[in-house]
């Protein structure tokens, strides 16, 4: 075995995300919105992913004292910059969960469950959350995977469904999305530039330092390799699962 994640090793088992019947479903506002409704818990609970692991890389307690790569903490700390509080089309500021929320509004899909659910997690926690009726049943087994991998408190494994099962496969993803929908830049301006903001960051940058994070934190060990390995599987399976789910409440309501 490789001593070493790299990019092939993701790309073996990922190819079928690339080529997933959902992006070219997206021919309408009403598929857009259906799709938007589904997809937006997993666009919520990456960040409780990267908080996770900026905790484990660049914790922030006191006293406090420095950890690990300083690059490593640097890209750590600009995710969190990014997702949480990134520059919009109009200048102001906003998470990239905020700014899909804009997004949904814009195009009229419905905010009614999303916001029951956000209630809930503040009020009564996530597991109560994830219970509610009125959460899409795709979207419920995708978020319940994420918090699985954050409860199991593995650094690598975490690392593994951040890097490999986000970070290197959302570009492709969101590049097939801009290619394929019908639903076209005018329509949905704030969703377009959502996709293409994540397309820049995390091609370009992101992906390659997630990588690295990945590999640092199985430091060479053969057995937490394969478990990342087998934990970035899993996360893909979730994503599958959960474009299938939506695939089929699209084509469902056609």
């Amino acid at each position: 075995m490789s001593r070493e994640i790299t990019s092939e090793i993701i790309a073996s088992f990922s190819e079928p995300l690339e080529t997933h019947p959902i992006y070219e479903s997206m021919a309408t506002l009403e598929d857009l919105q259906r799709f938007m409704e589904h997809h937006v818990y997993s666009v919520w609970d990456f960040m409780s992913l990267v908080k996770t692991l900026q905790g484990i890389v660049a914790p922030t307690g006191a006293p406090w004292v420095p950890v690990g790569d300083g690059s490593i903490r640097r890209f750590i700390n600009e995710i969190v910059l990014e997702e949480e509080c990134d520059e919009t089309a109009d200048g102001e500021f906003a998470s990239h969960f905020e700014l899909y929320q804009t997004a949904m509004n814009e195009v009229g899909a419905d905010t009614g469950p999303l916001k029951e659910f956000i209630a809930t997690v503040k009020s009564s926690g996530i597991e109560s959350a994830l219970a509610l009726p009125s959460l899409p049943e795709p979207s419920r087994q995708f978020t319940t995977k994420t918090f699985e991998f954050i409860a199991d408190g593995a650094p690598h494994k975490i690392a593994a469904a951040f890097a490999l099962g986000r970070e290197h496969i959302i570009p492709s993803m969101f590049r097939a999305i801009l290619k394929q929908t019908g639903v076209s830049e005018q329509q949905a301006p704030v969703f377009h530039y959502y996709l293409n903001r994540h397309v820049e960051l995390d091609g370009d940058f992101h992906a390659p330092l997630s990588l690295r994070l990945l590999n640092g934190l199985c430091g060479g060990d053969e057995v937490k390799i394969q478990e990342a390995i087998t934990a970035a599987q899993e996360a893909i399976q979730a994503r599958l699962q959960l474009w299938d789910g939506v695939l089929e409440r699209i084509q469902a309501s056609v």
